[in-house]
């Protein structure tokens, strides 16, 4: 078959490509590398160099406030033109999210109508903010989530307008043209799945697709002074709940001094930001989630032992008896007590990190995911 993914925010389209192609399948990536991440795509349809320059940020700013219209948007729509005839007549055409290209939804809404139009059968993967989601999220959901900060007024409004503006009426419309134009829509976690249970178009979780085969072991067996590393992407900071992970490690870098060493990296490239981690033996990624995200895996895959969803719920929508990660509660106090015990028992440490790997290759192998997706693709 030939394949289309369209976008890609966390390697999940590229472990998925490499997956299909091993099966046999012509498999293309179309995007914009997500920005500063800058992670590869087949078709690029925005060059993230243009906002690292101060003078062309400076004009683009200019003309969004005289115009209203923000240039980005028109870069990442002519080079769609340009590269249309790549775009079309594909079997299958699989969209990340309602608004993979990340434009101003009437610019998105040009682009998904070509896909449309022009390809064969449609398939939209829930796996990160999308309508449903975020509705589910503020009318029904109950426990924490990535809206706690908005909810509790921790931050302003506008610290979580990325996730909340795909309720206005532009952007639900495109997610509601995409899903009802889609053969099923594939939730590829335990957050993701909840606000689909009952939806006839939902499929049982697919987790998540990693390359392991490119992520080597890489646990550090000098534990006489534990390495602590923590990313931080200053558009997610609250979301993520990173500060509560920035308030334990104050206290546990007061009680330890110098058995610990803790390192932030923050907005870093993708490439660097694997690199940045290969030292460290706890990894936290996030607290207000259920589930793994994609880079809780990926250090999983290399043995680090992880702070992120793991929790009882996690289980039983996987259908798992047990999860060697840390589950990162709101609890300030629980996370400084959960990161003493590997502090104080470093032998841990190893013992979990080995599992973490060894779950990440049963369960989410790009080739073993790629199947469940032919499978559907092929139904």
């Amino acid at each position: 078959m030939r394949i289309l993914l369209v976008g890609e925010y966390s390697g999940f389209h590229n472990a998925l490509k490499h997956g299909l192609e091993t099966l046999g399948h012509e498999v293309t990536i179309v995007g914009d590398g997500d920005g500063f991440k800058n992670y590869p795509v087949d078709i690029k349809l925005y060059d993230s160099d243009f906002e690292k320059s101060w003078f062309k940020q400076k004009f683009r700013n200019l003309i969004k406030r005289f115009t209203k219209k923000d240039l980005r948007d028109a870069v990442v729509l002519s080079r769609f033109r340009e590269s249309e005839n790549l775009l079309k007549d594909h079997d299958v055409v699989q969209f990340i999210n309602s608004n993979a290209f990340n434009t101003e939804a009437t610019t998105e809404r040009k682009m998904i109508d070509f896909l449309l139009e022009n390809n064969s059968k449609s398939l939209l993967v829930a796996c990160g903010d999308d309508t449903d989601y975020v509705r589910y999220l503020v009318n029904d959901h109950e426990g924490y989530s990535i809206l706690d900060p908005y909810k509790n007024e921790v931050v302003p409004k506008a610290g979580e307008m990325y996730t909340l503006r795909y309720l206005k009426k532009e952007y639900a419309a495109n997610y509601e043209l995409i899903k009802a134009q889609s053969s099923a829509v594939v939730p590829s976690n335990t957050d993701y799945r909840m606000p689909l249970v009952n939806d006839p178009k939902a499929t049982p979780i697919i987790p998540a697709p990693v390359q392991t085969h490119r992520l080597k072991l890489e646990q550090n067996e000098d534990l006489s002074t534990i390495k602590i590393f923590m990313g931080i992407n200053r558009h997610n900071y609250w979301k993520k709940g990173i500060n509560y992970f920035k308030e334990a490690l104050k206290v546990i870098q007061k009680k330890y001094g110098g058995r610990v060493a803790i390192k932030i990296a923050e907005n870093l490239p993708y490439a660097e930001y694997i690199k940045s981690y290969k030292e460290c033996h706890i990894f936290l990624d996030q607290v207000l989630c259920y589930d793994q995200g994609y880079n809780a895996l990926e250090a999983m895959a290399m043995g680090k032992v992880v702070f992120a969803g793991a929790s009882n719920l996690y289980l039983e929508a996987h259908g798992l008896n047990e999860i060697p990660a840390i589950d990162a509660k709101p609890d300030v106090d629980y996370l400084i007590d959960k990161i003493s015990e590997l502090i104080d028992q470093p032998e841990l440490i190893l013992e979990i990190g080995k599992k973490a790997r060894k779950h990440v290759l049963e369960y989410h192998g790009c080739k073993r995911i790629a199947q469940k997706y032919e499978k559907i693709y092929l139904s």
